[in-house]
């Protein structure tokens, strides 16, 4: 259903959006996007952020869908504010998040004409269709609801790698008829059905069956789905860095194996007979390679181009991960075959894991520990690109989908504080906690007058140790300790985050840590914690 409405560009942008239920935008206003901006001051119910950096805008479009399953949209102007939002772009493509960037361009009249303009970029599509999955630019206003629906549906019912629409600001204040539509749904593409009962024959028959579940199976909401299946067949679940929250950490089944496969988990893996892997593309990060899966494999995956690209698969299901586990367990429900308990092989290999992390991190570790106490069951952790934010990979337990955000395929150091805005703006009720090293923290550190101003209450725990130390183990490890440019000169993050009016704290260890989170998280106001960690002997 459509309405047949008179709108010039920038009312179809928003009467657009709404119809796709779209009311949240972050941004900044640019002599460009004006029009857009005058239309949102008169929309009741439409929210906008305005951040302080159009990276910090991206991040937080990307925290807010992260947070949410639907699109996170950001408005840039022209020129700068476009190359400013690209590292967002790709990070929604590495993570395949729906981010949705709206950007203006030059006007229609000066195309193929560069004469120095006011934000003229060389070839500004060309930028960003080498990063974002779908892009264009429209050259009419009334092509503007039909664009923004493509580009919603390809985030919807493929695998969303961020959208960009590009539109001359001329355009946004011409009016045409357009028709707008009234009702929008999505149906998410179906499994085929000889798929489902190949892949049911090779579960039914498995003894050591195992699931490897990927950020897909949130996106598809599938979560109860893996789990009841998983619990069906008995089969252990892997549970990587970006599908950290998929299942609950604690669940006997699950193994939270964080981006590496030590020896224990090797040895746990290899007697699988076989797996099944939903929502992952098996990618470098996750498994380096080094995942020993069975010759019966079976890859869901709503990207067809994804099945058996990183690891051969005997049956692979393209499809939505939700109506793929759903089939599944209907054709299982009455059969599911033999399968003993490998619960206590699960205990042990997560024992020998975390205690493995241990080691590896030391004593800091245990801050993590602090981290969880401080919060509840519900809580949302984002974890920046810092030494404990890897560590929390494999070592901080989740409990519920969408509570845990850790971009480290792009691995963009800086992207916390934003991130956990838009978590915060997306979901208001849960606590919203950003760990952050020190050096990491400084990146984005103006989207700390953003917090204040637009009133999201997060709390950010600075892991303060004066150095980018990830790159100094580098440099200690490969170029026999020859270090440049890896020790930093520490600012009093407390007295910052007091300049910025914003609440300061520090805690110096996991229990003062605890008690700080579990008071700043009912605080109105969003709240720095900064922790110093022991010094290194480098």
């Amino acid at each position: 259903m459509k309405d047949r409405l008179h709108l010039n560009g920038a009312q179809a942008i928003i009467a657009t959006l709404r119809a796709y239920g779209i009311d949240t935008i972050f941004g900044i206003p640019g002599v460009h996007t004006l029009p857009i901006y005058d239309v949102l001051r008169g929309e009741s119910g439409f929210r906008h952020v305005l951040a302080r950096h159009e990276q910090g805008a991206g991040f937080m479009a990307e925290g807010y869908a992260r947070a949410t399953g639907r699109p996170g949209v950001v408005c840039t102007i022209t020129g700068p504010g476009v190359t400013n939002v690209t590292t967002p772009v790709a990070s929604a493509y590495s993570d395949s998040i729906p981010l949705l960037v709206i950007s203006t361009d030059l006007p229609r009249s000066s195309r193929g004409r560069p004469r120095g303009e006011l934000h003229e970029l060389k070839d500004q599509l060309g930028v960003m269709e080498a990063l974002a999955g779908w892009a264009r630019a429209v050259e009419h206003v009334e092509e503007i609801p039909d664009a923004l629906h493509d580009a919603l549906r390809a985030m919807h019912l493929g695998r969303s790698r961020g959208a960009y629409l590009q539109i001359p600001l001329d355009l946004l204040e011409v009016a045409a008829d357009m028709d707008i539509p009234t009702s929008t749904t999505f149906e998410p593409p179906r499994p085929a059905a000889s798929a489902i009962i190949a892949a049911t024959d090779l579960l039914r028959a498995a003894k050591k069956p195992l699931i490897v579940a990927g950020a897909g199976v949130t996106f598809a909401n599938a979560n109860s789905q893996l789990l009841q299946l998983a619990e069906l067949l008995q089969a252990p679940i892997l549970i990587g860095g970006k599908s950290h929250d998929a299942v609950p950490t604690d669940h006997p089944l699950a193994i939270a194996t964080g981006g590496y496969v030590p020896s224990e988990l090797r040895a746990f893996i290899e007697p699988a007979d076989v797996a099944l892997v939903v929502g992952s593309k098996l990618g470098a990060v996750r498994t380096n390679g080094q995942l020993p899966l069975p010759t019966h494999t079976i890859q869901i995956d709503i990207d067809p181009a994804e099945i058996g690209r990183n690891y051969p698969v005997e049956i692979g299901i393209v499809g939505d991960a939700r109506l793929a586990l759903e089939a599944l367990l209907n054709a299982l429900q009455d059969n599911p075959g033999e399968h003993p308990s490998p619960a206590a092989e699960v205990a042990a290999v997560c024992k020998a894991m975390r205690e493995r992390t241990r080691r590896i991190f030391g004593e800091a570790i245990h801050l993590l520990d602090g981290v969880r106490e401080g919060l509840p069951r519900n809580g949302i952790v984002v974890a920046d690109m810092t030494m404990l934010g890897y560590a929390s990979e494999q070592y901080l337990p989740v409990y519920e989908p969408r509570t845990y955000i850790h971009p480290a395929e792009l691995c963009t150091i800086g992207c916390g504080l934003p991130l956990a805005l838009g978590a915060k703006v997306a979901a208001p009720d849960r606590p919203v906690v950003a760990l952050c090293g020190d050096g990491g923290f400084l990146l984005n550190v103006g989207e700390l007058a953003t917090a204040v101003q637009e009133q999201i209450p997060v709390v950010v725990v600075i892991f303060n140790d004066s150095t980018y130390t990830a790159v100094k183990n580098d440099q200690r490890r490969r170029f026999g300790g020859r270090y440049i440019a890896t020790d930093l000169l520490a600012p009093d993050y407390v007295a910052m985050a007091r300049s910025f009016r914003a609440d300061g704290v520090y805690a110096e260890n996991p229990t003062a840590l605890r008690d700080a989170i579990s008071t700043a998280i009912h605080s109105a106001r969003p709240i720095v914690i900064e922790v110093p960690l022991p010094p290194r002997e480098w």
